[in-house]
């Protein structure tokens, strides 16, 4: 059975949320699936996690204009440029958004 990583559909859900063509709430059905609950930190004018469907709806607002995907491996952080701490966490799972 092939798997996708959870990165992967955040990316590609997010990015068809950016381009109009899903609202935020199917966006975020299809990103969680059977899934974990999954909530975003850092979003600006937040002071915490907010869930999926704030968080890509605002996202959309802010003008953000696509979602890009990593998946790194011990060694190999290929595709991560973010912060120090990000770039831990997202190795550590071997993936990230």
């Amino acid at each position: 059975m092939l798997t996708e990583p959870r990165a992967g559909r955040l990316a590609a859900w997010g990015n068809a949320l950016i381009a109009g063509m899903v609202s935020p709430d199917d966006a975020a059905v299809a990103i969680v699936g059977d899934d974990a609950v999954h909530r975003v930190e850092g979003l600006p004018g937040e002071a915490g996690p907010v869930g999926l469907t704030l968080a890509l709806g605002r996202l959309r607002a802010l003008g953000a204009r696509g979602l890009r995907v990593a998946l790194p491996a011990p060694g190999h952080p290929l595709g991560l440029s973010g912060p120090r701490e990000f770039n831990a966490r997202a190795l550590e799972a071997e993936e990230a958004v």
